[in-house]
């Protein structure tokens, strides 16, 4: 009971100080800066028409100016037999367009087809854009493919490749969308990544960097193959990058966690920090060293209700953030999480998720907090573990990134910065825009680590700044 008493003390003390309150109201305005921060990203797209843009009544008065065009540049006698063949296979291909209304912009399989065929015209393909006949496009294209096959120009797994690929463009239609729109639709999106991620395995290859692909990668593809196709499935669109509609919920979502805890980190390190120093200097601690209760239990206590507090606040926060974008956002989909277990697709509620992606990054806080702590211990200035903790929080990726843009060598995987981020690694099919867009990917060693081996340093890590911070304390002389 002393221990729980103690923990209540401090607790109260911790309260009560005006920087408490202060972090708090500026974590609060973190949310209110990241819902700005996606509400003007929103204003900006609909100022701009949004990513999608529309020719509805544009595009027949284009084609026929480049029709006139074309005609104009047949009457050049310096022509050669092959410009004016091509010129005129331009205004063919151009008059179907205008004859069956096929927008010139869209990126519809028939204009997609036409734009193909500049240098020669397939008469077979375009008897089947002249009848709008998609499945006979698909059984087009898949005869292709058994040709290819047969003449040995492709091999079998990549022919296996293609008829699936093929087979999913029909059943969900992808590419046969009505619209107007020049911006490759979220179907469309969803398939190239399918595409190349099928291109990878079967090659051995990344598609992204063009490096060998590990095993940890293979996994990866082989998980992001079915959780795509589980989106064709359900209809599930929103999040796309190319989707015809931006989900600004997912981009308020996905900057709210880095900016709220970025603050929550700050305030958590400044406690962590002068929670023994700003003692020492007061000379409050030799009150609590006069009391019956041992030091590890005052140590104890003041670390239980550093972690505490740092739940309870990203709990709060990150269920205001899903709160505001209920309110704000609701006319979108719910930003839920889909994960491979057991072989098959999960989904985990938008509300779940939320809470977890949150929480999870406090493990990573919690490494510089108990850094901060300890270093206070030893240090007994409080401006030294809050300077040298918030620098490592801020500067490590900066610091890491270049270490893995230039050495790929295994070793580097090892290093503790490189897995205290847990987040990325427990949901890895999930984007965070603010803390990625200046990682560099390229190094396949860290790549390659796994969760287990992340939350083995990690603790690891927690373990060590503990044991030196009660050993410390003990001894310390105050």
């Amino acid at each position: 009971m002393k221990i729980f008493k103690l923990f209540i003390d401090e607790n109260i003390k911790t309260w009560k100080k005006f920087s408490t309150k202060l972090a708090i109201f500026l974590i609060f305005l973190a949310l209110i800066a990241a819902l700005g921060m996606a509400k003007i990203t929103q204003n900006l797209d609909a100022k701009n028409n949004g990513q999608t843009v529309y020719y509805e009544g544009n595009w027949k008065e284009d084609v026929e100016a480049e029709i006139k065009s074309y005609k104009e540049q047949l009457n050049n006698s310096s022509l050669s037999e092959f410009e004016k063949k091509q010129i005129e296979n331009e205004i063919i291909i151009d008059e179907i367009r205008i004859q069956k209304n096929i927008n010139s912009y869209s990126t519809n399989w028939k204009n997609t087809v036409l734009g193909n065929m500049s240098l020669e015209i397939d008469e077979d393909l375009l008897e089947l854009v002249i009848n709008d006949d998609f499945k006979g496009y698909i059984n087009h294209e898949k005869e292709q493919a058994k040709k290819k096959l047969t003449n040995k120009e492709i091999s079998q797994a990549e022919y296996d490749d293609n008829i699936s690929i093929l087979d999913l463009r029909e059943k969900y239609q992808i590419g046969n969308e009505n619209t107007n729109s020049d911006s490759i639709s979220a179907k469309s999106y969803i398939l190239g990544k399918i595409t190349n991620e099928k291109k990878s395995i079967r090659t051995g290859l990344n598609y992204q960097n063009n490096k060998v692909l590990t095993a940890e990668e293979k996994r990866k593809y082989e998980d992001d193959i079915k959780i795509n196709i589980y989106k064709l499935e359900n209809n599930i669109l929103d999040d796309e990058g190319y989707s015809t509609d931006t989900n600004y919920r997912k981009l308020f979502e996905s900057i709210a966690p880095s900016f709220v805890m970025t603050l929550t980190a700050i305030f958590a390190i400044i406690i962590a920090g002068g929670a023994i120093s700003a003692e020492v200097s007061t000379g409050t601690i030799k009150f609590w060293a006069l009391t019956p209760n041992k030091r590890w239990k005052i140590l104890l206590s003041k670390i239980l209700v550093i972690v505490l507090n740092l739940a309870i606040i990203t709990i709060i926060f990150s269920i205001l953030a899903q709160i505001v974008g209920n309110i704000i956002y609701k006319d979108y989909d719910l930003n839920n999480y889909l994960y491979i277990s057991n072989g098959n697709v999960n989904v985990l509620n938008s509300f779940s998720y939320t809470v977890l992606r949150f929480l999870t990054r406090d493990i990573e806080i919690l490494v510089y907090i108990l850094f901060a702590f300890m270093v206070s211990l030893i240090s007994n200035e409080a401006g030294v573990p809050l300077a040298l903790s918030v620098f490592l929080y801020f500067g490590n990726s900066l610091f890491m990134n270049s270490i893995n843009k230039f050495i790929n060598m295994e070793w580097v995987k090892y290093i503790p910065f490189n897995n205290f981020d847990i987040t990325s690694r427990l949901f890895k099919n999930s984007e965070n825009m603010v803390s990625t867009m200046f990682l560099d990917r390229t190094n396949t060693f860290v790549n390659s680590i796994d969760l287990t081996s992340c939350v083995s340093i990690t603790a690891l890590c927690i373990t060590i700044f503990l044991v030196i911070s009660f050993t410390v304390f003990k001894k310390k002389n105050i």
